[in-house]
């Protein structure tokens, strides 16, 4: 299963996500749901640093499925609020393939600290 935590800052914004583990879905390089959980986080950090312009923090390690993508604190209220698109968007998503392919995924939130 793929955990992913999505942090609140304390407005309650998200400001960043932390997906990590395999979806078990399939055969390793074969598993449809985590090229889909792949491809959203990988879309969303790419849109955030891209198009949104917000500093961002990311980390990888493709041996254990990890990926995390953190807005640095730094960020103008502006691009923090542009991001909530894409990260709400990202959260939707998600949510959407765990309904659809149930024990695959496992979303959390908690506060960033």
């Amino acid at each position: 299963m793929t955990k992913v935590v999505f942090y609140l800052n304390e407005k309650g914004d998200i400001s960043g996500f932390e997906a990590s583990g395999h979806a078990g879905y399939g055969v390793s390089g074969s598993d449809i749901v985590c090229a889909a959980i792949s491809a959203l986080t990988q879309a969303t950090a790419g849109g955030l640093s891209e198009v949104v312009k917000a500093p961002i923090q990311t980390r990888m390690d493709e041996d254990t499925g990890y990926f995390s993508c953190m807005i640095e604190k730094s960020a103008s209220p502006d691009a923090l609020k542009n991001a909530q698109i894409l990260l709400v968007t990202l959260k939707m998503a998600l949510t959407e393939i765990s309904r659809d392919y149930p024990g695959t995924i496992r979303i959390i939130i908690r506060e960033r600290r």
